[in-house]
């Protein structure tokens, strides 16, 4: 590999061949030694077949193997035996274990690749270097924090973990038995909020583009977590917000909405707010509620919260704590859900 001149300690660049690696460097740490299988091998070694193999391994976000490839190391085989247990023994079906691979190949792709370009940045930051010189040295220097990020990403899954468990433990308690499933199973309250203009603005901003659409998102996800809710996902200039309660979930819009109005480093906001049933799956949440929210932003005023009908009389009746004004909206035809008679939502002064 060519090497990067490589920055001292005192973030001055120096010539040092010797803090050189490649790519083969990483096999170890990464892979747990070396490519010693075949896709046939761990059929015969696991008594399963080709194919099964081959369906494990696109469910890992990874091509369908060559049956007599050698692209597996000893650690594949391991986590293959385990996984393939796990099925065998009835505690999952198939169709779910390749959901729950998927889920992971797709998080850990985008971690991967956040984790990268997010070192990029700070190479071309800090040692003012052109985006390939950056790259090499994030290349050359990996090795270094791989065993941090392995922790932290063990770590933040296991308290993801726990507050899920823990709110849906305090959830279900509260039910009750269910006694018909017409009904989508979680109560959620949740909105989108997104930048006016944003389209037109792409066109003249050209490369500051990204650094508006990183704002953006930081400055969203801290409102949104440090107020007790979640980001559900963000979609380049919106955000899908989601809280359990609606006390919580009007102390979510109305923090976020009041953040990023103040922040003139992004462009102007709007939001929407409604409270209702949805079903989540893949880490996302689906439903006529969700759709609501999203026609309703559409159409909110700059810099303001739009919310149906039921969820203001939720709020007017104060179910969502005191401190909140509602104002009627003029009447508007939105897609799916015909005339429907919007409230702008505002904390009282």
């Amino acid at each position: 590999m060519t090497c990067v001149s490589l920055p001292c300690h005192t973030g001055a660049p120096h010539a040092d061949p010797c803090n050189c690696t490649t790519i083969s460097a990483y096999m170890s740490p990464l892979l747990g030694g070396p490519l010693i299988f075949t896709a046939r091998d761990l059929a015969e070694r696991t008594d399963t077949s080709v194919e099964h193999v081959a369906d494990y391994w696109s469910a890992m976000g990874f091509q369908r193997p060559d049956p007599e490839a050698v692209i597996f190391t000893e650690r594949d085989y391991e986590a293959y035996c385990s996984w393939n247990a796990l099925v065998e023994s009835g505690a999952i079906d198939l169709a779910t274990s390749h959901s729950l691979l998927r889920a992971n190949s797709h998080l850990a792709d985008r971690l991967s690749l956040w984790q990268f370009e997010a070192l990029v940045e700070d190479a071309l930051r800090r040692f003012h270097l052109d985006d390939t010189s950056a790259r090499i040295y994030v290349l050359d220097h990996m090795r270094e924090r791989l065993a941090v990020f392995e922790q932290m990403l063990v770590h933040s899954w296991q308290r993801q973990m726990e507050s899920l468990l823990t709110r849906l433990d305090k959830e279900v308690a509260q039910r009750g038995r269910q006694v018909s499933q017409d009904r989508f199973p979680l109560n959620r309250s949740l909105g989108f909020v997104d930048m006016v203009s944003y389209t037109s603005s792409a066109e003249i901003l050209g490369g500051a583009l990204v650094d508006l659409i990183e704002r953006f998102e930081e400055e969203s996800r801290q409102a949104i977590t440090e107020a007790g809710g979640r980001v559900v996902k963000t979609i380049g200039d919106a955000v899908l917000y989601i809280a359990d309660d609606l006390i919580t979930g009007l102390r979510v819009v109305t923090s976020l909405i009041e953040r990023l109005s103040a922040d003139d480093r992004i462009l102007p906001v709007r939001a929407s707010f409604v409270r209702g049933d949805v079903f989540s799956r893949s880490g996302d949440v689906f439903g006529p509620t969700v759709n609501l929210a999203s026609r309703l932003v559409d159409i909110a005023p700059v810099g303001k919260i739009l919310t149906d009908p039921a969820t203001a009389a939720a709020v007017a009746a104060g179910k969502g704590g005191e401190g909140y004004r509602l104002e009627e909206f003029p009447m508007a035809e939105l897609r799916g859900f015909g005339q429907v008679s919007p409230y702008l939502l505002t904390v009282r002064e």
